[in-house]
């Protein structure tokens, strides 16, 4: 029972948000069933200059234990028809279409609870009537005690089986390779070339003390996937996990992972050493850098990409926060320096000088780690779990006051965000390549599109015949090392969301070591509207966009549709390591706290913003760095 309640551990606050129904009725969309009718082959239209595609590579179905006990009640099928367009009624009534469906999609269910699916979702299996899993069919056990046993237990490697219900190592072992194998399955029916990528992933989902998380989503390039979804159970820490999976991806596979809630993983991720203290080899930081190409920096549990008083950071860092800086040694529930990435890409280029290679040259993507089988659904206002179907008579003030063990106040909780990749076909390969070569970008929501080019380029790029073609040629994209010795220009083009408020501004973030010391700055590179940098502080004067905390309406003329600049960096030295990445911030609109609490007439919580300033990341560009 203990090491059941380690699994539902990470469920938290969905637990608290939902009930459970249907003690004994297994809904046709758990099952790993192909669609009814598979979709006509397309011919696969391919884009040289690449295109922008959106997608999703953090969700969860019924197919988590945590979703599943805290009311989700939807598989993977309905989660894949729901990316690709169809609307859906989630678990607490409500109904949701994506204005728009996404490009590609992984669905990352957690790699821990492969071995007990049978307990919920499969009534032919041996264990699907014990009384334990009627239990948790029908929500009828003690669910604050078990999440208080799991945050206890967190940080034992490897996990133990889950006996109590799958009985013995033996049986246990099956049951996950045959949910791996269902996994696949799914996958591989809707993934349609040319029109929906399905990638092939789940969730490595190992727990630390205090509510803490080393997790890790892992996509595979095509059907060439390991033979067992390794996770926690079989692991004792990160560097046996990066050996194993490592030698279980022979080729064909090919795979690649993708850390997430860093601002949960105390500080653990990206330390000098292994979480149980161990030294890292250069064997092991090479092995790492080789699978590990990309950080999710933004999601539902908050930002991962700088925090105020944590390390490098500016003013602009005072989004998604979810913990406070760790003001004593002994503290754990707080904001690390090495949990964010803007002090991890720094510390990446620190240990390329004292190391053979930099282990942390990350891309960036989004992504949303819904619980509820809706991926992608970030642009509805309020967050699905917290919107209610007509008439429940929900309770608003319920939401704003609630407590959540994850996340503490559940009103910081974010809607989640976007992974966008510059492939050139809506394929695996070709999404797989994008990301694997790190030419992506993150978005806390938005449809914005971002490119980030640096080289030998001409300072009105922009203005030439074909501008994209030309900096392919004579410059690299996001995501790549430069390689020059004269000061390089650098390109940097954005698009708004067509269904969002316009750009306010984009933003450059340079990074370096100089002297042994970690230094960053910030530019302002360019503005809407007309505004340009002030030439002291590198920042633009305040956008006028706002909007009206009644209506939610957006006030103010300034904004822009598209920003685009070519800047030089005036400190530019072809021998010191830095990275570069771009920030771009929209318009203000109202937070979805304020949009809650407008539905009914509530008060605004005093201590979370009215407003919000969504915004996109690049990947970096490195130079003359390892």
């Amino acid at each position: 029972m203990r090491n059941l309640a380690r699994t539902i551990g990470l469920i938290g606050l969905f637990l608290l948000l939902n009930g459970c129904s249907d003690p004994d009725i297994v809904p046709e969309t758990h099952i790993s069933t192909p669609p009814t009718a598979a979709a006509s082959p397309v011919e696969v239209e391919r884009f040289p200059q690449r295109t922008a595609l959106f997608g999703d590579l953090h969700v969860h179905t019924s197919w988590s234990l945590d979703a599943y006990t805290g009311g989700n009640r939807l598989g993977p099928n309905t989660a894949y028809r729901f990316a690709k367009g169809d609307k859906v009624e989630l678990q607490n009534g409500s109904e949701a279409q994506l204005p728009i469906p996404l490009d590609f999609v992984a669905l990352t269910d957690h790699a821990e609870n492969f071995e007990i699916l049978g307990c919920t979702m499969l009534p032919d299996s041996p264990e699907f009537d014990l009384p334990l899993c009627r239990d948790m069919r029908s929500g009828d056990f003690d669910q604050a005690t078990m999440l208080q046993q799991a945050f206890d237990s967190g940080g034992i490697r490897p996990l133990p089986h889950e006996y109590d219900i799958c009985g013995d190592d033996a049986r246990c072992q099956a049951n996950a390779r045959d949910t791996w194998q269902r996994v696949q399955a799914v996958a591989n029916a809707h993934d349609e070339p040319g029109r929906f990528t399905a990638l092939i992933g789940y969730e490595f989902s190992s727990l630390l003390t205090d509510v803490g998380m080393l997790h890790r989503n892992v996509i595979f390039r095509g059907s060439d996937v390991i033979p067992h979804a390794i996770s926690s159970i079989d692991v004792n820490n990160q560097k046996d996990f990066f050996e194993q999976l490592d030698a279980a991806c022979a080729s064909p596979c090919e795979v690649l992972t993708i850390p997430h809630n860093t601002n949960y993983s105390w500080g653990l991720t990206f330390s000098r050493t292994d979480e149980d203290g161990s030294a890292y080899s250069d064997l092991d930081l090479e092995r790492r850098s080789r699978i590990e190409r990309l950080f999710e920096v933004t999601q539902q549990k908050g930002n991962s990409e700088c925090q105020i008083s944590v390390g490098a950071s500016d003013e602009d860092c005072n989004f998604g926060i979810m913990l406070p800086p760790c003001a004593e040694a002994g503290d754990r529930r707080c904001a690390r320096e090495s949990s964010f990435l803007r002090n991890v890409l720094l510390d990446g280029l620190a240990l390329g000088t004292e190391r053979p290679i930099n282990p942390y040259k990350l891309g960036v993507i989004g992504s949303t780690d819904t619980h509820t089988s809706d991926p992608g659904n970030t642009r509805n206002g309020i967050p699905a779990q917290f919107k209610p179907a007509e008439g429940t008579g929900f309770a608003v003030n319920r939401i704003l006051e609630l407590e959540s063990p994850i996340i503490g106040p559940v009103r910081r909780y974010m809607s989640g965000g976007l992974a966008g990749v510059w492939a050139e076909a809506n394929t695996r390969a070709d999404i797989f390549d994008a990301l694997q070569r790190r030419e992506t970008f993150g978005t806390s929501g938005s449809r914005m599109r971002i490119r980030f080019f640096a080289g030998n380029l001409p300072e009105d790029v922009a203005s030439q015949q074909n501008p994209i073609a030309l900096a392919y040629e004579n410059g690299v994209p996001m995501g790549s090392n430069l390689n020059v010795t004269d000061a390089p220009r650098f390109w940097v083009w954005a698009t708004q969301d067509p269904n969002g408020p316009p750009l306010d501004r984009i933003q450059i973030v340079k990074g370096w070591v100089e002297n042994g010391e970690q230094r960053q700055r910030v530019w302002d590179v360019v503005c809407s509207s007309g505004r340009t940098p002030d030439t002291q502080s590198g920042k633009c004067s305040k956008t006028t966009a706002d909007v009206d905390l009644t209506s939610c309406e957006r006030t103010g003329e300034q904004g822009a549709p598209q920003l685009e600049v070519t800047f030089s960096d005036p400190d530019y030295s072809a021998e010191q390591p830095a990275f570069y990445y771009v920030r771009v911030l929209e318009n203000p609109i109202c937070s979805w706290t304020t949009l809650l609490a407008n539905s009914s007439g509530s008060d605004l919580p005093e201590d979370v913003s009215a407003t919000v300033q969504e915004r996109g990341w690049s990947s970096p560009i490195w130079s003359a760095s390892r």
